[in-house]
């Protein structure tokens, strides 16, 4: 028995010894946790890729196995999204970091710089391979709407507007459709904002004819001049124009800037001792014509056979009978006489084919 008792004792001791049975190692405090992570942050690899030693204060340092506590769990970093480091900069207290630097002013803050597509450089357009050169009118700021009162008009019951029923043709002129677009030696033609913009590049006259040929019929147009014009500059109606491709021939009914207003004839090729152009109505005066830039007038002629009746704003002032063209093609015409490039903004024009007038 006492043999049995002195071998357990001697057992017993060389396990003591031998360190056989681990001695239960003790948890961190949240304070010595604390300063375990930050020496695991500074222990991070290098840009090189080698790893940087544990400091000598941290060989001897008990590890712990225990879970952090639950109050310590927001001090641990978010992961970032997959695809980056997986590290979080750290936020600093900008004050305090001066402080301990020694500085006493205020850190520069980095303006905030906003990319907007806005200011990007846009791409060069290549030239086509064979341009075609134009000349784009100078438009002054006289393409404005037309007044309330023109739109919503009352019309006396002498007017043709009165008289007739639905145009057979009308363009608001909201698109070139029906007309030539474009410039060439006398005029250019463009199309904005509800109107056509017709500008006169010479002193002689020119004209736009649309596309139909028209004889027994009342053709009206509403327009004006630009902001700008001067004396005899004019503009009015072309009609009957036998050749539309060539318009060397047809009548003229135009007004002044002065408030003037004529009945013509034009010829490119006239007859011996005949003029190009013909006043069958000469220059004259009207207190119907609304005179100056930027003024509307509504300009209407009634052909039926070789009889021609001329009205302005709803009130006829005049009549001529001739029976030189019977039939043709119908337009805007404009005359640049004392302004360069003159600009006449058209905002409607319509015909009526055998009014009841």
């Amino acid at each position: 028995m006492r043999k049995l008792i002195l071998i357990l004792t001697l057992f017993s001791t060389l396990l003591v010894g031998c360190s056989v049975i681990p001695l239960a190692k003790p948890t961190l405090t949240t304070s010595e946790m604390a300063t375990k992570v930050a020496l695991l942050l500074t222990a991070m690899p290098t840009a090189t890729g080698d790893q940087a030693a544990l400091p000598s204060t941290d060989q001897n340092l008990p590890l712990s196995t225990a879970m952090p506590l639950p109050d310590e769990i927001g001090v641990l970093a978010t992961p970032t999204t997959e695809g980056e480091s997986g590290l979080i900069t750290p936020t600093t207290d900008e004050t305090a970091f001066a402080a301990f630097l020694g500085e006493t002013s205020t850190p520069e803050v980095a303006p905030s710089v906003t990319i907007s597509a806005a200011t990007a450089t846009p791409p060069i357009t290549m030239p086509s391979a064979t341009p075609t050169a134009t000349i784009p009118p100078t438009l002054t700021p006289g393409g404005t709407p037309m007044p309330a009162s023109m739109i919503t008009a009352t019309f006396t019951a002498s007017d043709p507007r009165s008289l007739l029923p639905v145009a057979t043709w009308t363009d608001t002129m909201d698109t070139g459709k029906n007309w030539p677009i474009g410039a060439d030696a006398f005029t250019a033609i463009d199309f904005q904002n509800g109107y056509m913009v017709l500008t006169g590049l010479q002193k002689d006259n020119g004209w736009r004819l649309a596309i139909d040929k028209v004889d027994n019929t009342y053709i009206e147009v509403t327009g004006k001049f630009g902001i700008t014009c001067h004396g005899m500059d004019k503009w009015g109606i072309m009609l009957r124009s036998p050749d539309l491709s060539k318009a060397d021939q047809g009548y003229w009914f135009n007004v002044t800037c002065d408030g003037k207003f004529a009945f013509q004839k034009w010829n490119a090729n006239p007859p011996d001792k005949e003029k190009a152009v013909t006043n069958l109505i000469a220059w004259t005066s009207n207190s119907n014509i609304k005179p100056g830039g930027n003024a509307p007038n509504r300009l209407g002629v009634l052909a039926k056979g070789n009889h021609f009746t001329f009205y302005i704003n709803g009130s006829q002032i005049a009549e001529w009978t001739d029976g030189s063209y019977s039939t043709g093609g119908f337009g805007v015409l404009v005359g640049a006489r004392e302004t360069d490039r003159l600009n006449v903004y058209i905002d409607e024009m319509s015909y009526w084919l055998n009014p009841p007038m």
